[in-house]
């Protein structure tokens, strides 16, 4: 999963835990119909029975899965165009690689394959580019033809371009000189250089709405020079973050409106979580991959009745555990008919409903200046709060890798991994536990949300 994604999931699940009403049992279900008959559209068109296991397969060259798709549409979007059962929709392909369907037939059978072994065309454009690049011989001149193009490169680009570049530039996707047989090969997938003129900079115009005068200015706010990049490849793939970190701001700021927060208050959250980030060391990361899955262990409940002694002390150590880690001190207050009332965490702990009241969660560093106030209303949370939290926090303390190449697809097609099937929200569900829940998924967001930003701009 990429680094940007995570925040993206962590803001995803504060709206599956926390707002009322996302989450259902009927979505699940609703998926499976929709599936069943997505099946059945997909073995007709293709002339073939096509099933769950061919679904599965076809995601996993993707390194993805069935249940990061919230919808059908999403799922269908990602797998792309169905091969029909006459073959009439592979004219392209044939034109694109310079071979018939008999000989495509063959290179198949070669690998032990027939065409039946593909529903879809994206998967079958695929198998044939790595098939037909096992079967080219690497040029016995290729450092000898890549010094010749890099002269080309450099009187295009406006300076310089060196060997160097081009590595580093495949860094970035994890490939190496050492995977291309042929010069144009290679800069097929290197793609369009940027022109010393900057004039084929409206790319970025018809793809984020910014003029080059505007996206130098972008470049220049986030500690980046347009020399530094040869490929229009790479400068979008930094320019893509600075985008999403922003869209990531925006959601975080409306999310945390939610919870009655001002921008000052967000401001001192930053402050205070990236102050422990920059200190942050092995030993404080594995601790909160423990607290991840012991937050995870929590099964269902609906009151505190329904915990033994053993599992209330538990969640009250994650708590403390929690507030320790994240360096803070925690107030609880209920506000009814303009009157603030102090509220221990036993008496938070027990609480059953709320009624005409809000809950307040004040927020102090530990050396008791104050950070925040967050006003808690509305439906509550239970444990499946907890637990995703926990997911939330375990998949966000991952330590980073790569992302590989995939196949190109806008990122509205895809579908992040989000909970499905949740129960509705419960009505008579222990709040305190919901308000203890709802407070590590907060502090939860923002971490992944600043170690997200930190770690993409480091790249």
């Amino acid at each position: 999963m990429e680094k940007r994604a995570i925040a993206l999931l962590a803001f995803v699940l504060l709206v599956f835990t926390v707002m009322p009403g996302f989450a259902s049992a009927a979505e699940s279900t609703g998926f499976e119909k929709d599936f069943a008959k997505y099946l059945e559209r997909v073995s007709k068109e293709r002339g073939l029975t096509v099933t769950e296991a061919d679904i599965e397969y076809s995601l996993s060259l993707y390194e993805d899965t069935l249940d990061n798709f919230e919808t059908v549409e999403d799922l269908e979007a990602f797998l792309g165009e169905v091969i029909q059962k006459d073959g009439r929709n592979l004219r392209y392909l044939y034109e694109d690689y310079e071979i018939s369907k008999e000989e495509l037939g063959a290179l198949l059978a070669e690998n032990g394959e027939t065409l039946d072994d593909y529903v879809f065309v994206d998967d079958l454009y695929q198998a044939v580019d790595f098939y037909l690049e096992a079967r080219i011989v690497r040029d016995p001149d290729f450092d000898k033809n890549l010094e010749i193009r890099l002269k080309e490169v450099s009187k295009v680009r406006g300076f310089t371009v060196t060997r160097e570049d081009v590595v580093a530039s495949l860094a970035r996707y994890e490939e190496s000189l050492d995977n291309f047989k042929t010069i144009d090969r290679l800069f097929d997938f290197l793609g369009e250089i940027i022109k010393k003129d900057l004039s084929n900079l409206d790319y970025f115009t018809d793809v984020y709405d910014v003029n080059k005068d505007e996206l130098l200015s972008l470049m220049k706010e986030n500690g980046l020079d347009i020399n530094d990049y040869i490929f229009i490849d790479d400068l979008d793939q930094d320019i893509n973050g600075f985008f999403e970190d922003m869209y990531l701001i925006d959601e975080l700021s409306v999310l945390m409106e939610e919870y009655g927060l001002t921008m000052e208050e967000i401001d001192r959250l930053e402050a205070h979580f990236l102050s422990i980030f920059e200190t942050m060391d092995d030993e404080t990361l594995e601790r909160i991959f423990n607290l991840a899955d012991r937050m995870m262990a929590f099964e269902d409940f609906d009151t505190a009745t329904e915990l033994t002694p053993k599992e209330a002390a538990e969640l009250l150590s994650i708590y403390k555990e929690f507030i320790t880690i994240f360096q803070l001190k925690v107030e609880f207050s209920l506000i009814q008919d303009g009157t603030e009332k102090p509220l221990s965490l036993t008496a938070l702990f027990n609480m059953t409903e709320l009624v005409n009241a809000d809950l307040k969660i004040s927020l102090y560093n530990l050396q008791g200046e104050f950070l925040a106030d967050l006003i808690i209303t509305g439906e509550m949370v239970d444990s499946e709060s907890l637990h995703d939290t926990g997911q939330a926090l375990s998949n966000g303390t991952e330590k980073p890798t790569p992302a590989p190449v995939k196949k190109t697809v806008s990122s509205d097609t895809t579908a992040p991994a989000t909970v499905k099937g949740g129960e509705l929200p419960k009505t008579a569900s222990n709040y305190g536990m919901g308000a203890l829940a709802g407070l590590f998924i907060i502090a939860g967001g923002i971490f992944l949300f600043r170690k997200t930003r930190e770690t993409s701009l480091e790249k």
